[in-house]
């Protein structure tokens, strides 16, 4: 017996895709301003805020976007695995 693709594990491996996309992208960004900030003279405990805000958001996108394309994947698969018979 092989596992079928439904549509919700379609909505939720596509939104950990674009979860782990969006907490690198995050991440590389809140790197960035840390180094800008460094060099702009702000203090250590300045430079942690920013990266850890940008890492936190990251985390944040990182559990929720699985979730909602669990939710959102029948809407948007549902009507072609429908029309094959799935």
């Amino acid at each position: 017996m092989t596992p079928e693709m439904t549509p919700s594990l379609m909505g939720l491996a596509i939104g950990a895709a674009v979860g782990v996309l969006d907490f690198l992208v995050l991440t590389f960004i809140g790197n960035k301003m840390a180094k800008k900030a460094v060099e702009h003279e702000a203090t250590l405990n300045e430079t942690r805020q920013v990266t850890s805000f940008m890492r936190n958001m990251g985390l944040i996108s990182l559990i929720l976007f699985p979730i909602i394309g669990y939710f959102a994947g029948p809407y948007v698969f549902g009507s072609y695995f429908e029309s094959v018979g799935g």
